[in-house]
């Protein structure tokens, strides 16, 4: 099939798709949460390639900067990230040299985590993508209903 052929029937198929019935999905609000995630993750991750951060990475070096010294494990609890997968991310945070790890005083079991001054001003960086990244997505949805997702959405508290 010729190249020109080809793109037509893609379009087609694209144009076709538009028109999908979602039926019963058109009222559950978990498929519209999930895909506007989708949307969020892949726009803030898009953001925070250019250093080298994606929003996971950039969660855990938030939550480290506003609570300095909490464990990993903690941490893990806060983000709602497996302990295994945890300790593998704090791998790659600290061999970037973004993070520190220290023995905690109240655990000896347990390790302290903080930010290096590298890991301080990466995230400097972040969140001025992460902001200019958050006026994108009130943009999309409008300050208002923005504002109100962001609000109703932040009392959701999981089990």
């Amino acid at each position: 099939m010729p190249k020109s052929e080809r793109a037509r029937a893609q379009r087609d198929v694209a144009r076709q798709d538009a028109r999908i019935d979602l039926g019963e999905l058109e009222s559950h609000l978990g498929y519209f949460v999930r895909r506007l995630q989708h949307w969020i993750f892949r726009d803030v991750n898009a953001a925070l390639a250019p250093i080298e951060l994606d929003v996971i990475l950039y969660s855990i070096l938030e939550t480290i900067a506003a609570n300095p010294g909490a464990t990993q494990i903690a941490v893990a609890g806060a983000l709602g990230i497996e302990r295994a997968r945890m300790v593998a991310l704090l791998d790659d945070l600290q061999q970037a040299g973004l993070i520190v790890r220290e023995r905690s005083e109240q655990d000896r079991r347990a390790h302290a985590l903080g930010l290096t001054p590298r890991g301080r001003m990466i995230l400097k960086k972040a969140n001025v993508a992460v902001a200019a990244h958050e006026k994108r997505v009130a943009r999309r949805l409008g300050a208002d209903n923005y504002r109100r997702a962001l609000t109703a959405l932040s009392q959701f508290e999981t089990d």
